[in-house]
């Protein structure tokens, strides 16, 4: 282990899983490391950014409220990865996410888990990594209705 690991190891455990693989050509030990993310979320309304999926693959929204299913029509989601250009998709028209439902919103080529109500984007691949990554939720007026961010710290 690299004098830099083992005193990263030391000073900030909780930012980071290690797991140690055995090379099978030798027995000497590699160190992987996992950078955990820092995560702050919030929303205005029922409609909240639930999950980022950390390799890009899709942006799930959950609509929290008990009583009402929300017209998403014309939304937009918006994510922003480190210096990168600004990743944007318009939900379609007249769509619509149920009460206690969510959705998973995937980029192109990624939704091998898709069900019949998700979504996938034809205009990009990946929705990005990265070391700060927002995504944000804007209404048809372009009010901001959630936001999701992602921080991996180093």
């Amino acid at each position: 282990m690299s004098e830099n690991l083992r005193r990263y190891k030391q000073h900030c455990p909780h930012q980071m899983e290690t797991s140690t693989i055995t090379n099978g050509d030798t027995s000497k030990k590699i160190d992987e490391i996992r950078l955990k993310p820092t995560v702050q979320c919030s929303a205005k309304g029922p409609v909240c950014i639930d999950e980022c999926s950390s390799d890009g693959k899709y942006i799930q929204l959950a609509n929290t409220s008990t009583l009402k299913d929300v017209d998403l029509t014309g939304w937009c989601l918006l994510r922003k990865v480190d210096n990168r250009p600004e990743i944007s998709f318009i939900l379609p028209n007249n769509f619509r996410l149920d009460k206690r439902k969510t959705v998973k919103i995937y980029a192109c080529y990624q939704d091998n888990g898709k069900i019949s109500s998700d979504l996938v984007s034809s205009n990009f691949d990946t929705w990005g990594i990265g070391d700060l990554i927002v995504t944000r939720l804007l209404n048809k007026d372009s009010d901001e209705k959630a936001v999701h961010i992602q921080r991996f710290l180093k």
